[in-house]
């Protein structure tokens, strides 16, 4: 017989564990809900009082530190690719130049030779 008492007292403090449980856990979604329905309250209150809040503006994202140093370096490579498209026109123009110069250079030896 002490072995049937011994398993129903272990039966019996499990239930009283779970009802422990159970209670707590039924207080605290008690509280929850009650502490949501002061914040909805005093919510409605406020609109009674004071009318609807303003919306809220966004906040400006914070001045980027490094925009000088950005703008400088973004400035600095543009200059050197408009340098080296300037020296590319000079050389393409130079060599037309020396291209045209050969062209009537021949033309004037073809005259004289004639």
């Amino acid at each position: 017989m002490g072995v049937w008492k011994s398993v129903v007292d272990r039966m019996k403090d499990k239930r009283d564990e779970l009802a422990r449980k159970a209670a707590k856990k039924a207080a605290q979604t008690a509280v929850d809900s009650a502490g949501k329905m002061v914040g909805g309250v005093g919510k409605a209150i406020e609109k009674a009082l004071f009318g609807e809040a303003p919306p809220k503006e966004p906040e400006a994202p914070p001045p980027d530190p490094f925009a000088k140093l950005k703008a400088d370096e973004a400035a600095k490579k543009q200059q050197q690719r408009d340098d080296k498209r300037l020296e590319k026109e000079r050389a393409a123009a130079a060599k037309k130049l020396e291209k045209d110069v050969d062209a009537e250079l021949a033309a004037m030896k073809k005259k004289l030779g004639k």
